[in-house]
């Protein structure tokens, strides 16, 4: 491998980092206010509630649920598992179960 390769391998690796590791180095050294603690526990669930949202309501980029009904159906188990059992991996192995059957039925 040449040297643009590694350069571009290392400036990726930076990039990544940084941005995951930065902030967590400065808002460790500071003490926040409750509200704005209690604020920042909200940011990963709404980042995934977007993404799967986006995932499940959209079809060739426009928004449609006609193309994902196998999606939606599977969406039901899979949030009721969560709701109830309160488990990240019962819940994923719950939704890949899910869309699997349906899809090998349909």
């Amino acid at each position: 491998m040449n040297l643009y390769v590694w350069c571009v391998i290392i400036g990726g690796c930076i990039v990544t980092i940084l941005p995951r590791v930065l902030p967590i180095t400065v808002l460790s050294k500071i003490k926040l206010n409750k509200k704005i603690e209690e604020f920042l526990t909200y940011i990963p669930i709404s980042i995934l509630a977007a993404l799967i949202a986006v995932e499940l309501l959209t079809v060739n980029d426009k928004i449609s649920i006609e193309g994902n009904s196998l999606e939606l159906i599977a969406v039901i188990p899979t949030v009721l598992i969560a709701l109830k059992k309160n488990n990240l991996l019962l819940t994923v192995i719950v939704g890949i179960l899910s869309i699997a059957i349906l899809r090998f039925l349909f």
